[in-house]
């Protein structure tokens, strides 16, 4: 399909990628192929599934399209065949709370918290009366996310990705949590790209 010169579309379009720890894997394991004390997204998209990323290049915005994030969320997963009440809130714990998460672009840090600072706005929740428990990161409402004062504006073919660092390396209990696992980063903002 040609594009149309000189128009442009802006669409809402959340970016994210995932950190998978598969199944029969252990968080720590699946870290230090990589590195021991930083996840990074964004950065290692070829061969990925839909559901762990929808870039289609390592790192750069699709074409000569731009971005502006809007509101940045972790989102984890829930841990196969743990307690709820205590292995997979103190996974979630410790994750959150041992953690700094950095958006860069170009180069330069944007933006610099604890990963607490990222709620996931995501989850499941168990339905008034069912006396079930489910740990999330945060409300799961969309709009209990961590929003940008001003926008974030990631150019066309600039380099960008998050961390999530463990400056006294990842705790115990996150190294040896079994997959199936992932934690996702999104970007939540609009896409402006070539109308087609």
């Amino acid at each position: 399909m040609a594009k149309v010169q000189g128009m442009k579309e802006k669409l809402h379009m959340p970016l994210y990628d995932a950190f998978l720890v598969p199944s029969g894997e252990t968080f720590g394991t699946v870290m230090n192929r990589r590195d021991p004390r930083v996840l990074r997204f964004f950065v290692d998209v070829q061969n990925r599934t839909r559901l762990e990323t929808n870039l289609q290049a390592s790192g750069v915005l699709p074409s000569l399209n731009s971005f502006e994030a809007r509101a940045m969320r972790v989102v984890i997963s829930s841990l196969p065949g743990a307690d709820v009440q205590t292995g997979e809130a103190l996974f979630l714990a410790e994750f959150i709370y041992n953690s700094v998460t950095s958006l860069i672009v170009g180069e330069k840090v944007m933006i610099e918290m604890p990963t607490f600072y990222f709620p996931s706005g995501a989850g499941v929740s168990p339905g008034p009366g069912t006396g079930a428990a489910v740990h999330n990161h945060g409300e799961p409402n969309p709009l209990s996310t961590f929003r940008f004062a001003e926008p974030v504006t990631i150019e066309p073919q600039q380099n960008f990705r998050v961390e999530i660092m463990f400056p006294h390396e990842a705790p115990e209990v996150v190294k040896t949590a079994k997959g199936p696992l992932r934690v996702w980063c999104v970007l939540d903002g609009y896409m402006t790209r070539d109308v087609q």
